[in-house]
């Protein structure tokens, strides 16, 4: 709700993180909820990993096989683990969910790529519009630039990007989730300059988030709320064309699983101080840190 209601058609939402913070593991959750659990199509494009990393991971979350095992191949020797990765990988088989590796390709091939898969396993409706579905796209960076001058800088070729990704999704009236690396300054503040090649971007997503890290004395708030098992990450709602936001100094907090490809949405901080607050006065609260599905971020 903090962004307004979810994903929405004709829009691009945009995610900043730095790296190895777990942007694609993020996209990855969003991407399997949504082809799992509200069986829509769902198009993963993917600038850096291989399919093989993304399906470990989504292994990892449906059968919580730990993804080590997985890619080596121990699982085999545990009967119980080996079941548990059969029936995910059904799972898998059964969902309406694709990948595309777009490395090294160009962004208007990339958008041929985000047409094609419309048209061949999304479809339209008897009034000529677009099925419901999800593009994710990890992440807006530098790679090829078929048709663009060579002098530009980044910033204007990823001002390129997000206006034809923008333009896309207007026309074909699909919602994408998108992902951008966070420049050093990201690692302290928390502002729309962070976002590499920031301007354009902000000026043309829906809305701009921050994941990230959570550091150690905001965990440390998480024991003083009462959780014996403080959350390690955390979004930070910047902009929100359709939604109210946060209340500065406010974020949701967010728990990463790594060996089992899982992220799991909690509550915002300010909840967990109220629940607290509220406790120590003697008066019950409807609010809990209890952990949700990532999906309803």
């Amino acid at each position: 709700c903090a962004i307004g209601g979810g994903l929405r058609r004709k829009c691009v939402d945009l995610i900043g993180a730095r790296p190895k913070i777990g942007k694609s593991m993020f996209a990855d959750s969003v991407a399997l909820h949504s082809a799992k659990e509200l069986n829509i199509p769902v198009l993963m494009l993917d600038t850096e990993m291989s399919k093989e990393d993304h399906l470990n991971r989504m292994l990892a979350n449906l059968s919580s096989v730990e993804i080590n095992n997985i890619q080596s191949g121990q699982f085999g020797s545990n009967e119980v683990q080996s079941n548990a990765i059969q029936e995910a990988a059904k799972i898998l088989k059964s969902i309406p969910y694709h990948y595309v590796s777009v490395a090294g390709q160009s962004f208007e091939t990339i958008l041929s790529l985000m047409r094609k898969w419309i048209y061949q396993h999304v479809g339209f409706d008897e009034n000529g519009r677009t099925n419901d579905c999800l593009i994710v796209y990890d992440y807006f960076k530098v790679m090829g630039t078929e048709g663009i001058n060579n002098s530009m800088q980044e910033y204007q070729l990823l001002g390129f990007q997000i206006t034809q990704l923008h333009n896309f999704c207007v026309k074909y009236d699909v919602p994408c989730l998108s992902f951008v690396q966070l420049n050093r300054d990201g690692i302290t503040k928390e502002s729309t300059d962070v976002a590499s090649g920031s301007d354009r971007l902000i000026w043309l997503c829906t809305s701009f988030t921050l994941f990230k890290a959570k550091s150690d004395e905001e965990q440390a708030d998480d024991i003083d709320f009462g959780l014996d098992d403080p959350y390690n990450r955390k979004l930070v709602p910047l902009v929100a064309r359709h939604g109210a936001g946060l209340d500065d100094g406010d974020y949701i907090n967010m728990k990463m699983i790594g060996k089992f490809g899982k992220i799991i949405q909690g509550a915002t901080r300010n909840s967990l101080k109220n629940t607290i607050k509220k406790a120590n006065q003697g008066f019950e609260s409807n609010e809990t840190g209890l952990s949700t599905d990532i999906s309803s971020v």
